[in-house]
């Protein structure tokens, strides 16, 4: 299932955003306490926290 969707239609915009705050605050306990920035990348990939799949906060859906 598409994280942006539920099972009745597309999620309310809070969600999103709180969602996208979440995963920017994991990415900084994250990048607070790696030994390296090799160690960060990897943490952030295997955890699913790439930040380019945080939505665009300037992004309209119509």
């Amino acid at each position: 299932m598409n994280e942006d969707t539920h099972t009745t239609g597309p999620a309310p915009d809070a969600a999103r955003h709180t969602h996208d705050r979440e995963r920017r605050r994991a990415r900084l306990v994250l990048a607070g306490r790696a030994e390296s920035a090799e160690d960060l990348a990897m943490l952030i990939d295997a955890l699913g926290l790439d930040p380019r799949e945080d939505h665009d906060p300037s992004e309209r859906r119509e």
